[in-house]
């Protein structure tokens, strides 16, 4: 079972991505043993509703889904973790894979969702992933399917590291390592959020400048690793037998939108939404467009 819960109200629905694992009203905060780590997980919700989880990018943390969380506990079980490494999750050894990340996110399931284990079987859960998030869900289903109703794959890819990307992944944590994490921040910005979110959202910019600056390293550095050693999930999409929601942003500069296009476009049945005015994280960017296209693709689920 979870380790603890806490329940203290923190910042409204309305906050620019509050403190990592802080827990809003009606908000609880569990503390998950994975292996080498304790997980902190938000959880909101009717516990006997239809499961949502939400894997937030790097190197973030579960509060870019706060409005998604306000917005669907209402219907749904939100399930956030800070994923190893960031926010308040611990960080470990700091040494990690994709596959790691996905065995944490399975643990999480397991905990929180008690009934698929007294039942014998997974209860199958909508699983959405931003950037990072999203490499971690895509390896997931292509591990173990049963365990999945539907997908959200925002700002991601199932294509692997090309060399070059590798390259800049490894100066990256060059730069954590030798100029520590105020220099990361403001690179930080600059190639995540759109042009429009940097111009005109200074709120935006703050909070995720602050995200950053309040990281762990270790975990910075081994999240980048372990996306660099990624595996290539590519042929593994026209498998999906499942809904499948694909957003991108317009100004994303990482994973553009024509890469959400190619996704979309070799999974059976898929939804493709790009949202305008958005980079790479579309959630915290635009979470009025972002959440409307969720609750609307999750409204056909029930």
């Amino acid at each position: 079972m979870p380790d603890g819960r806490t329940g203290a109200p923190g910042g409204g629905p309305g906050d620019v991505a509050g403190q990592a694992g802080e827990a809003t009203a009606g908000t609880e905060v569990v503390t998950v043993r994975a292996p080498g780590a304790r997980l902190s997980v938000r959880v909101a919700g009717p516990r006997d509703g239809p499961v949502l989880v939400l894997l937030h990018g790097f190197p973030l943390n579960g509060s870019v889904w706060d409005d998604q969380l306000a917005a669907l506990s209402d219907r749904w079980l939100v399930i956030v973790p800070d994923l190893r490494g960031h926010g308040r999750s611990e960080a470990g050894d700091g040494q990690y894979t994709i596959d790691f990340m996905v065995d944490d996110l399975f643990t999480v399931l397991d905990e929180i969702v008690p009934p698929a284990r007294a039942a014998g079987r997974h209860v199958p859960v909508v699983a959405g992933g931003l950037s990072m998030g999203g490499y971690v869900v895509l390896r997931a289903v292509e591990r173990e399917p049963e365990r999945f109703r539907a997908l959200v794959l925002a700002n991601t890819r199932s294509a692997a590291d090309t060399d070059h990307t590798r390259f800049k992944r490894f100066d990256a944590v060059r730069a954590v390592r030798e100029r520590g994490l105020g220099r990361y921040a403001e690179m930080f910005v600059k190639t995540s959020l759109g042009e429009t979110t940097r111009r005109e959202r200074p709120d935006v910019v703050g909070a995720v400048e602050r995200i950053v600056l309040a990281s762990d390293p270790r975990g910075l550095v081994g999240a980048q690793l372990a996306m660099a050693c990624r595996t290539d999930t590519t042929e593994a999409l026209e498998l999906l037998r499942m809904p499948t929601l694909v957003i991108a942003g317009e100004q994303d500069m990482i994973t553009p939108a024509d890469d959400a296009r190619e996704m979309a476009t070799r999974i059976a049945g898929a939804r493709l939404v790009i949202i305008p005015r958005a980079g790479h994280t579309t959630a915290l960017e635009a979470p009025g467009e972002f959440t409307r296209a969720l609750e609307g693709f999750l409204d056909g689920l029930l």
